[in-house]
Parts: C-alpha cells; structure tokens; sequence
C-alpha cells in the first residue's frame, strides 16, 4: 500500500476517520456508545467506490480511535447495545483521559511521526527508483548535470531500468538522469502502468499528438527487434532518416 502514503487524498481520509467516532458530542448521543462499536466502524465502507484502499485506511483509522480509548479507564463497549466493556491494559496502567499519562503518549507519538517524516525524506530518492519501474511516479526533485542545479516540479517519471536511471518527459523529450545526479526528491503521487501494448504504426505518426508522449520500449522493423527507451517523438526523430513507412511498436501510455 506505499502509493496510498503517497496520495495526499489519505491523510484528510485517516484525520477524518480517526476522530469520527468522537461525533456522538455533536450529535447528542450518549458518549462512547454506537459511535464507538465495531459496527459502527463499518461506515469506512462508503469509500469503497472510490477506492478500496482508501476504504481500509479510513476503517484503520477510526478503529485505531476504539483502541486509543480502550486504553483508557472507561475503556469501550465495542459491541454496544451489549453492555461488556473492553480494555486493552491492567487496571495499574490505564490511561485517564485529559491526563499526563495520555499527553506523554501524544508526545512521543509526535517525536516518532516527525523522525520517520525525516526518514521518509531521505528515502524518497530510493522509492522513486523502486515504485518508478511498474508505476508512473509523480515527483518534485532537484538534479544536477553538467555543473548546473535544475528543479523540477510535479514531473512524471514514466520511464526506470530498475536501478540507477530514470526519465521523465519534458517538452516531448525523455530526460534521463541517474541516481548520483538527484539532490533531493519528493513523491506527490503514484499511479500503476498501462501495461506494454504492441501496435504496427506509420512511422511519421509518432509525431502526432496521440502517440509523440507515449513510452517506446522497443521496436521493430522488418522482424528485427530493437529495445528503445523514449518517447514516440524522439522515435520519430529517429527515424525520419530511414525512409521507413510503417514499424511495430511495444508502448505504455504516460499519464
């Protein structure tokens, strides 16, 4: 599920899930009763058109509200109208709500949230790598080439040999740069690949607008397959002075 951490759509998802239950104060129901019951958790499905993985985030996050209170010396009736109350701790160590004990926990949840946030930042530059090579990978990123520093913004990384090099289209053109040349990176989004389809096209189509910002990763002509990483326009410039006519292709589509 690491493309859902890179959807930003989920962090308002999981902030509005996990205080949810809490809107039995608003609505004037008796306080950690039906709001706060494995039944009611159920209304994370709603989602599920959408997306189920943002139906399951959603499902976590008011669940992880239930278990926060069953720390608690109130503890939860998780099957209310049945009246059995659930704890997750011994009576000694039960949290009392407003209390030190609970605000000390906030705060080391706080620290361990902005250390991984720190982790995650360095990391980033590596899962571009990973995620890049079955998704499209949306990204901001600094690199330098050639003695100069370039930033990019919200660049579509559509093309990775899995190890040290990416690409990305700029201005119909598939920039490649390698993992020594990022400075530093941040993932926006993450989307899954068209898988690689074949089709037997007009050589001089490739500039046209339907195919000049597809992904080539090879081609064919006369039965002699030859691997290509670009973009259709840059296979057309290619191939312009050939003096070819139609050619088999092997593509994705770059959202």
């Amino acid at each position: 599920m690491v493309d859902l951490l890179d959807d930003y759509i989920a962090y308002a998802v999981v902030g509005f899930f996990a205080v949810l239950p809490d809107v039995d104060f608003l609505l004037n129901i008796k306080h950690r009763t039906w709001t706060h019951t494995v039944w009611f958790s159920g209304v994370a499905l709603i989602l599920i058109p959408f997306s189920w993985k943002l139906a399951l985030a959603g499902w976590v996050a008011l669940m992880s509200h239930l278990i926060g209170d069953m720390m608690t010396h109130s503890g939860v009736k998780l099957f209310y109208p049945d009246r059995t109350v659930y704890y997750l701790l011994p009576p000694s160590w039960r949290l009392r709500t407003g209390g030190t004990g609970e605000f000390s926990i906030l705060g080391l949840i706080v620290v361990a949230t902005l250390l991984v946030e720190t982790v995650a930042g360095f990391s980033d530059v590596e899962r571009i790598f990973e995620l890049s090579v079955e998704n499209v990978v949306t990204a901001s990123f600094s690199y330098a080439e050639n003695g100069a520093v370039y930033h990019v913004e919200m660049a579509k990384i559509v093309w990775s040999d899995g190890d040290s090099r990416i690409g990305f289209i700029d201005k119909g053109r598939l920039v490649k740069i390698s993992k020594k040349q990022i400075i530093e990176a941040e993932i926006l989004s993450v989307q899954p690949k068209d898988h690689v389809r074949h089709a037997r096209v007009e050589a001089d189509k490739l500039r046209s607008s339907l195919w000049r910002n597809k992904i080539i990763v090879a081609y064919a002509v006369d039965g002699w397959r030859e691997d290509f990483a670009g973009t259709g326009l840059e296979l057309w410039r290619e191939m312009r002075e050939k003096d070819l006519t139609k050619l088999d292709i092997w593509y994705y589509d770059a959202r």
